[in-house]
């Protein structure tokens, strides 16, 4: 394994990865992995505490969805999507049309078609270009802005890069974006998941002035891009269901368009099949990728509303012009069509209060064993503690806070990846309670070794 990470450092370039980290914590060589634990040739197990970047909800492994892909690559591997179709595409839709939130009588019409794609980010840019091409097309060459929330993140994409509200991502490639209009957003540090039936955020100063915002630029929106609940790259700030409905009612009464980046929240991990539907709203464009697929193959889908497509009916010119060499690929769709069957044969959805109430116990008791635990914070199965360094213990001297975080827990076998002062729980929603015990045993460890 020595060899792999020598050969490795040679020639890969690795994602968010300073080169010059690579000495003092270099790449770990998986080999297998099943549930929530990773494990390397010399028979170490990892657990993973963020779903491998936020993607594996069933665990890893799991057999529904392994026997799936294996009959599915058996049968029919990969068929273009233009001219053609197949039963895992049409079923996973299907089934995601099905899952989809429901609006209330008075919100329009329910999802109506999948548009397919191969990541988040690239979800995210079907989603603007629908957007801009329907206003276009339906005589409203005037909208050609977007809003965005401050503090967002929506991939690194050009189009999504544009659209996202964060320095760290945006200031280097910034002559190659468009300007969104930012939203103020609240941060409610302490957040409970109990408050996910509030209506917290509504009667904010932010939400006051985003929705004034709002109503000066609806001449010019195309559509309000934003992540629901919780700004899960933005150090998982949680700004309240409240705040969320209102600015996406707000929004669609001006005729803006919603598109609601459910990339890292949907599929359970705020406790329901889709986070917008604790606010009881219905985005226009609904974009979903990471757990999409169980986490095991890249897939993306953008959910219409229904009557959305009318716009593009016509003269060939209209068409979307817009594809994937990928779409659709049948292996992925049948990892997806497997995933959300394994929601229904282990009735999931019913058994997740559970699992969250079994984390919010050990979060609330590693925040009070730790004093540099300033804030903490939870929805569903999204959990987050921010750390601050005090005189007594300053924390690294070369303000690398994240990087010293991440380093002390895989000393211990557990794979977190925090947010500079940000550490973050996001497991399989399967996860157990003996390994919810280790993930904040080892968690209540790092907080203490590197800020005391």
């Amino acid at each position: 394994m020595d060899d792999l990470v020598a050969r490795d450092a040679r020639v890969l370039w690795h994602p968010a990865t300073h080169f010059e980290d690579l000495a003092r914590l270099p790449v770990t060589p998986i080999v297998a992995a099943r549930g929530a634990w990773l494990e390397t040739e010399g028979g170490r197990r990892i657990l993973d505490g963020i779903g491998s970047w936020w993607t594996s909800i069933h665990g890893h492994g799991h057999p529904h969805i392994v026997a799936a892909i294996r009959e599915q690559v058996g049968r029919l591997d990969h068929v273009m999507f233009a001219g053609f179709t197949h039963a895992p595409a049409v079923e996973l839709a299907e089934a995601l049309l099905e899952a989809a939130p429901r609006p209330r009588a008075d919100q329009g019409p329910d999802y109506g078609r999948v548009f397919f794609a191969d990541c988040g980010s690239a979800a995210i840019e079907v989603a603007l270009k629908l957007a801009f091409q329907s206003h276009r097309q339906r005589g409203h060459e005037e909208r050609t802005r977007f809003a965005a929330l401050a503090n967002s993140y929506h991939g690194e994409t050009l189009g999504a890069l544009s659209v996202s509200g964060s320095d760290a991502y945006r200031s280097t490639f910034a002559p190659l974006l468009v300007e969104p209009i930012y939203l103020p957003v609240p941060a409610h540090p302490d957040h409970e998941p109990q408050q996910l039936t509030s209506e917290l955020g509504a009667d904010t100063p932010q939400a006051e002035a985003a929705v004034a915002t709002l109503r000066e630029h609806a001449h010019e929106l195309a559509a309000l891009v934003l992540e629901p609940l919780v700004q899960c790259a933005g150090r998982m700030q949680m700004m309240g269901v409240g705040y969320y409905r209102r600015i996406v009612e707000e929004a669609q009464r001006l005729g803006i368009l919603v598109i609601a980046d459910e990339i890292a929240v949907g599929f359970g991990r705020t406790g329901r099949m889709f986070a917008s539907e604790h606010a009881g709203v219905c985005p226009d464009l609904l974009c979903l990728s990471k757990g999409l697929s169980g986490g095991v193959l890249p897939l993306s889908a953008v959910l219409v509303r229904a009557g959305f497509e009318d716009a593009f009916r016509g003269a060939p010119a209209r068409s979307f012009l817009h594809s994937h060499t990928f779409t659709a690929n049948p292996v992925t769709c049948a990892a997806g069509r497997a995933s959300l069957e394994v929601f229904e044969q282990e009735d999931l959805l019913a058994r997740l209060p559970a699992r969250v109430e079994a984390m919010a116990q050990r979060r609330r008791a590693v925040a009070q064993r730790c004093p540099a635990i300033r804030h903490h914070r939870q929805a569903g199965m999204i959990a987050a503690f921010e750390v601050a360094p005090s005189p007594e213990h300053p924390g690294p001297t070369d303000g690398r806070l994240g990087l010293a975080l991440r380093e002390a827990a895989m000393r211990r076998d557990v794979l977190l990846r925090p947010l500079h002062d940000t550490i973050y729980w996001m497991p399989a929603l399967s996860i157990e309670d003996a390994e919810l015990d280790r993930l904040a045993e080892v968690t209540v460890e790092v907080v203490q070794e590197v800020l005391g």
